[in-house]
């Protein structure tokens, strides 16, 4: 995207990427190093911190058929990505470090932005661990952070479906005390309004 782009839709795309960019450099959103210019005055260094995506694939990948069930109950699938930018993270309830801490600083993040890029935008905690986090523990879990996020899981083999189109990853097992572990990617996953997996 090297030339200023006109239409709604793209001018939503190059917008993201200038505030995404000039706004959460903590965050480390470079989704377009070519048109982003990021103002050294927002280089706070309170700035939220997290695990950054730091790379657009070279042509965003579409994603096929998937279904999990969000906090609301409602299907989340390809339909309800289809429209808006979609920031992903893969998680769980459980997880005692990387997920509350992404996830406190997203909302922090997202205080940030203009009316009109939320608007466009959708947040999305994904479960790795359905052994213990149902739709309503997540509705618990992902509102106590910001009542627009949307908490979703499956089964595993629905987690699958998603997961290995990421790029990502996860794993159960349990410890020598019969305590549940879980493993996951930790990266912050962004999904185009096509649908696609745009970058990581």
């Amino acid at each position: 995207m090297s030339n200023l782009l006109t239409t709604p839709r793209q001018s939503l795309k190059v917008v993201l990427s200038l505030v995404l960019a000039a706004l959460l450099v903590g965050m480390g959103l470079y989704i377009n190093r070519q048109t982003a210019s990021v103002d050294n005055s927002a280089q706070d260094s309170t700035a939220p911190s997290i695990a950054p995506i730091e790379a657009q694939l070279p042509v965003p990948r579409p994603l096929t058929l998937f279904q999990l069930t969000a906090h609301d109950l409602k299907p989340l699938d390809n339909a309800r990505l289809k429209g808006k930018w979609t920031l992903l993270f893969f998680g769980y309830t459980h997880c005692p470090d990387v997920c509350p801490t992404t996830l406190t600083e997203l909302a922090q993040t997202v205080r940030l932005l203009e009316p009109a890029v939320l608007a466009e935008t959708q947040f999305v905690f994904v479960s790795v661990d359905p052994r213990r986090d149902s739709p309503a523990s997540l509705a618990d879990y992902v509102t106590y952070f910001d009542e627009r996020f949307i908490g979703a899981t499956g089964s595993i083999d629905e987690l699958a479906v998603l997961v290995r189109q990421l790029d990502s990853k996860f794993a159960l097992g349990t410890d020598l005390a019969g305590e549940p572990i879980v493993n996951h990617s930790s990266a912050m996953l962004l999904i185009d309004p096509q649908v696609r997996y745009y970058a990581r």
